[in-house]
């Protein structure tokens, strides 16, 4: 074989894992995504966090630098408000990400963001962008059409 054809074969089989390399977050950024997941639906079980993890993409456009800026947009999730209304740095994130350490769903959480930077976290909103407690309706959700409920929450797509 020639030497260029090997060189060829072996950037082609190495060129995915460097994409998949950048697109992982920092190690603080993974617990801040994973607390949020815990906060807003640990009470859901499995398929409520990976929905708010499929939220968090879908708001992005999918572009997996953008998810943690996504997490600490002012009032974008509900439980993360103490945090994201004082400032976006570490600090105002600790208490959040210490007390979300502390939940049972913690590692499931974490696999659900690896699952979510990694590309195999499946839609199970069917695109929604928001969502609320199902026995609410908000002014924001006016306008959005409903795409799923998944416990205690339903979940909407912008138009």
């Amino acid at each position: 074989m020639k030497p260029t054809f090997l060189l060829t074969v072996l950037s082609l089989c190495l060129f995915p894992v460097f994409l998949r390399a950048e697109a992982l977050p920092d190690a603080w950024e993974r617990q801040v995504l994973a607390a949020c997941l815990i906060l807003e639906a640990a009470d859901q079980g499995e398929a409520g966090m990976q929905a708010v993890a499929a939220v968090i993409r879908n708001r992005s456009g999918g572009d997996a630098s953008k998810f943690i800026a996504v997490v600490k947009k002012p009032y974008a999730f509900s439980a993360l408000n103490a945090s994201t209304v004082k400032g976006k740095d570490k600090q105002s994130f600790a208490p959040l990400v210490s007390r979300a350490s502390k939940d049972i769903n913690w590692s499931k959480a974490l696999s659900i963001v690896d699952a979510l930077y990694s590309g195999e976290l499946s839609d199970n909103t069917f695109g929604a962008d928001h969502y609320s407690r199902k026995d609410e309706l908000p002014s924001w959700s006016h306008g959005m059409r409903a795409t799923t409920v998944i416990g205690d929450h339903l979940f909407f797509k912008s138009p």
